[in-house]
């Protein structure tokens, strides 16, 4: 039988947002990750996803590398899903698409978009390598939302 996962949520990612070290006098919340239910789990990715794409976006930098989100009704269907991805991505993938439409030949290539945006990613990848070595609640929160996502994935998405 597996052991539900205790995680010290609010302590790590609301002190993430706030950019504070946590000390005694802090209120925990504790989370049982193995209790969670599918909707609960879903409230919570999103609840950490956005700490970390602020504090990140906060702390990058450089503003074509902050992680944006938005609701986006993808291909084949008309319910908006949560997509998030960092500013060059989307430009990259728009100007591809614009060059696609002008061009009206062929098929628009959006692989090539991963060899296009390599310096960004890379720079993007350093960033939080520094942020993960600088701060600990940064990290707690990455580790967190590992956790939610592998509860999500037990629970069959």
């Amino acid at each position: 039988m597996e052991k539900p996962v205790l995680i010290l949520l609010l302590v790590a990612v609301s002190q993430l947002s706030l950019g504070q070290v946590a000390d005694k006098a802090d209120i925990e919340e504790v989370i049982v990750i193995g209790e969670l239910s599918r909707p609960a789990v879903r409230s919570q990715i999103i609840r950490v996803e956005t700490d970390i794409y602020n504090f990140y976006n906060a702390n990058n930098g450089n503003k074509k590398l902050n992680i944006v989100c938005r609701q986006v009704a993808l291909t084949g269907t008309r319910i908006p899903q949560r997509v998030c991805e960092p500013v060059f991505l989307t430009e990259a993938r728009s100007r591809q698409m614009r060059r696609f439409a002008q061009e009206f030949f062929g098929v628009a290539e959006l692989q090539a978009l991963e060899v296009s945006v390599k310096i960004e990613t890379d720079e993007m990848n350093a960033v939080y390598a520094a942020l993960i070595d600088k701060n600990q609640s940064f990290a707690e929160a990455l580790l967190v939302l590992e956790d939610l996502k592998a509860r999500l994935e037990e629970l069959g998405g």
